[in-house]
């Protein structure tokens, strides 16, 4: 009987630890927050700890002001904010959504941290079943920031009501909460690493040349994607805007009372403007912009075009990856197949020159020289669905990745290195569009060998070398190790590069290669670079004036009238 007691006793002790087990606290500069275990592993989360106040109402474009101080015990244990941002389905999200999330396995040992930016095209942020337990098992902190996006982010007018860049604001307070937070989660202050994919690697890329990420970032990633993209810096802020009001039946011609009707307009309204756009040249609506410097001379986050920048040195100098895939191209498979570029494509080419192509007389005549070069005489068609991939891949992804690494090579003081990535594996199993042939890897590839999704056994080679590179970076600015090919940094007179090939054949990996080349995809990067050293155009300094001419903006865009 008194056996039967103490063993009840014991399982309920054994009970009791174990619920304990999943929940544990930490004390940051607000207050205590309480995490939760992690649902895939053996390591803690901590979701959604505001970085920041609140910023609906007339903080709606504004910087991010400090978060306020707790005095009870904040519970950190769901994963439930999202930032407002517009969809096909409307609205979703929040506008006060400035949070942070924290992954860590323990709270003793100083670890790496990795800050993940998550972006697609500025517009959405998308909500998360990513995995972190690999990036963690690795002895890695990994956090993930929730920053404004789309015209809630982006909307430039440079004016004090909407003075721009706000995402890239939140961002910079965000790596300020980890700079004094993230040592009580067991992290590294004096070792953060900003990484991102698509249009989070181009803000990693933009955050790595403002002078507000000082002492912030010690090392980045970006992963498909690049300041240098024609699609990652604004060209005409504010004649985007003004278009934009358009829609909002805006007929003034004030900047200040542009801003101030996006401003008290609601959400589910500037939503459904939003959604009235669509540009065939890739261009966002809102993007980051050069900043007017004489609004705020010390709190200027992007004072000059990423290219001067580049050139002149005036960025982090921190050790610096970049990476891309071999069919970045595929991130426009969906247009063509839903929404008839092939036909428009071949109706009008111009229409779908990257923007940082000089407007002028030209035109005509390098349009014409860009679509010889990759459909000969050929119809823009399925047939030539292909070319019409590479095309894409090349000026959303390649080229201005290829470019921006070489540039960078060229000033900084610290390594500098290149990455493609051509490992099919068996994630593609899931690829949507049928009728389009897949080779290679496809754009987003990274997120399933970093993140998990749709993996299978035979791509364990390409995750685990993928993964280790990554946190051999992360501990010491360089991903080199004895057990892996040597890895060449660039330097001022060769693109030295690392690939990783492969393919699968039943869930088994049967190739798997891993090397350093030189001077990647040569024939296409110098069609590019003579094309660009004769016609190319930086984005251009803020202006109170549209930069761009009304006429132009109609151009490159369709506006279709909200009933």
């Amino acid at each position: 009987m008194a056996g039967g007691r103490v063993l009840k006793i014991c399982v309920l002790c054994a009970v009791l630890s174990s619920a304990l087990a999943q929940e544990i606290r930490v004390n940051t500069t607000e207050g205590v927050v309480e995490g939760v275990r992690a649902p895939d592993g053996n390591y803690f989360a901590f979701y959604d700890i505001p970085y920041a106040g609140p910023t609906s109402g007339e903080n709606r474009f504004k910087a991010p002001t400090p978060p306020p101080v707790r005095t009870q015990v904040f519970q950190a244990i769901n994963r439930n904010t999202i930032c407002a941002q517009p969809t096909s389905r409307g609205l979703v999200g929040t506008e006060d959504c400035l949070t942070l999330s924290v992954f860590t396995q323990n709270f003793t040992t100083p670890k790496p941290v990795l800050v993940w930016l998550n972006a697609e095209e500025y517009t959405n942020t998308p909500t998360s079943t990513m995995s972190y337990r690999r990036l963690v098992e690795e002895g890695l902190v990994f956090v993930t920031i929730n920053f404004r996006v789309s015209v809630f982010g982006f909307l430039c007018l440079g004016v004090p009501d909407a003075p721009g860049n706000a995402g890239l604001r939140d961002i910079i307070q965000g790596l300020k909460w980890v700079q004094a937070n993230i040592a009580n989660f067991g992290g590294q202050p004096g070792n953060v690493m900003l990484i991102g994919h698509g249009s989070g690697a181009a803000l990693v890329d933009l955050i790595t040349m403002s002078p507000q990420a000082e002492n912030l970032v010690h090392k980045a990633i970006t992963l498909s994607g690049s300041a240098l993209a024609h699609t990652a810096v604004a060209y005409d802020p504010v004649g985007y805007a003004e278009l934009f009001g358009a829609s909002l039946s805006y007929t003034d011609n004030s900047r200040e009372k542009l801003a101030k009707l996006i401003q008290t307009t609601r959400t589910d309204l500037l939503v459904g403007a939003l959604n009235s756009f669509k540009f065939t040249n890739s261009t966002p609506l809102f993007a980051p912009c050069i900043e007017n410097v004489n609004l705020n001379p010390n709190d200027t986050i992007l004072a000059d075009a990423p290219i001067n920048l580049l050139r002149s040195g005036k960025y982090l100098q921190i050790p610096y990856i970049s990476a891309y895939t071999t069919r970045e191209g595929t991130l426009r498979a969906p247009q063509a197949v839903q929404d008839k570029w092939l036909e428009e494509m071949q109706a009008n080419f111009t229409n779908f020159l990257p923007v940082d192509i000089r407007p002028g007389s030209n035109l005509t005549t390098v349009a014409s020289s860009i679509r010889r070069f990759y459909f000969s005489e050929s119809p823009i068609d399925m047939a030539t669905i292909e070319d019409y991939l590479e095309y894409h891949g090349d000026t959303l992804v390649l080229v201005p990745i290829v470019r921006a690494a070489r540039e960078r090579g060229n000033t900084s003081s610290q390594s500098v290195r290149l990455l493609e990535f051509a490992h099919r594996g068996t994630f593609n199993s899931d690829w949507p569009f049928h009728q389009i042939p897949l080779s290679g890897a496809r754009h987003g590839a990274f997120l399933n060998y970093l993140f998990d999704f749709d993996l299978r056994p035979g791509d364990d080679t390409a995750r685990v070398a993928l993964v280790r590179r990554i946190s051999r970076f992360a501990y010491t600015g360089d991903p080199n190790s004895p057990d892996a090919p040597q890895w060449n940094a660039i330097t001022s007179e060769t693109v030295h590069y690392n690939y990783i090939e492969g393919n699968s054949l039943l869930n088994v990996s049967v190739v798997y290669t891993e090397g350093s080349k030189m001077n990647p995809h040569a024939i296409r990067m110098n069609f590019w670079n003579d094309t660009y050293t004769r016609y190319y155009v930086p984005p251009p300094a803020f202006s109170s004036s549209n930069v761009v001419s009304f006429s132009i903006v109609l151009l490159f865009c369709t506006f279709i009238s909200m009933l």
